[in-house]
């Protein structure tokens, strides 16, 4: 392999690197292939035998993973579908956000129920940046964000309730009935939050509903949204966690990147 070949596989590497770190904005630029064969350029063979020339690649990546996408950006990936990023139930609106009710329940110690008005007030809220990616997202598409999102961390509810011994199974009810059930070990791993603000707007701005469950380092079909219960349970096995094919998911759970800019060096 020559320099100008090491150099591509380099940059390459330093791409797929970026990938495998989470998300980020990447900057690219290629020149296209000169009429003459380039000093250092690798000959490949073209159509019909005829030699060709491979391009010559060369440019810098960056990234960012402190950049907050507009709400306007947050809300068109975050309403893409009605059965993506948090099922059904988005636009409720029968209850006022602050009254909205959400139950803790189930193989627990002292069961409780809450409303968005308490979650606001707690001592506990915390605002973190939390990164959202659609699971289909290719590499240079742009269904990715990142949103300054404020909530109570489900943990730190489920503790409040007291976890019975055993248990190994959290079941979380929309207001329609949507649900979706997680392993209790995979909730506790990472910071996944009931959220009732993004960027400092109402939850309902970014993805419609009173509030949403975000997770850690897992793919925005399970966000689910308008939660009215949270229901501990004590199962024979434990649901398979989200990105495996136990689950039946048939991606990796992985983080993606969205290309934020891109273009040709004259």
């Amino acid at each position: 392999m020559n320099d100008t070949a090491k150099k591509i596989a380099g940059a390459t590497g330093s791409l797929l690197l970026l990938s495998s770190m989470g998300m980020g904005a990447v900057t690219a630029f290629a020149e296209e292939a000169p009429e003459a064969a380039p000093a250092g350029a690798e000959a490949v063979e073209g159509e019909g035998g005829a030699a060709a020339t491979s391009p010559v690649v060369a440019g810098t990546f960056s990234f960012t993973q402190d950049t907050v996408s507009s709400i306007d950006q947050v809300a068109r990936m975050l309403r893409a579908s009605s059965y993506l990023c948090g099922g059904a139930g988005g636009e409720l609106t029968e209850v006022a956000a602050a009254d909205w009710e959400i139950a803790v329940r189930g193989d627990v110690e002292s069961p409780y129920v809450t409303t968005v008005a308490d979650i606001q007030a707690d001592p506990a809220v915390q605002k973190v940046l939390l990164g959202c990616s659609c699971a289909g997202n290719p590499a240079d598409g742009d269904a990715s964000v990142a949103a300054q999102v404020t909530g109570v961390s489900v943990k730190l509810m489920l503790d409040r309730a007291g976890v019975a011994d055993g248990a190994n199974t959290v079941v979380f009810t929309s207001a329609d009935g949507y649900e979706v059930a997680l392993p209790l070990r995979y909730l506790t791993q990472r910071y996944c939050p009931i959220v009732f603000d993004v960027n400092g707007s109402p939850i309902a701005d970014a993805a419609g509903g009173t509030n949403q469950l975000w997770l850690g380092s897992t793919s925005a079909k399970y966000f689910v949204r308008n939660v009215a219960s949270i229901t501990v349970e004590t199962r024979a096995e434990a649901p398979a966690d989200p990105g495996t094919a136990e689950a039946g998911d048939t991606y990796a759970n992985l983080p993606n990147v969205g290309v934020a800019f891109g273009g040709e060096v004259a």
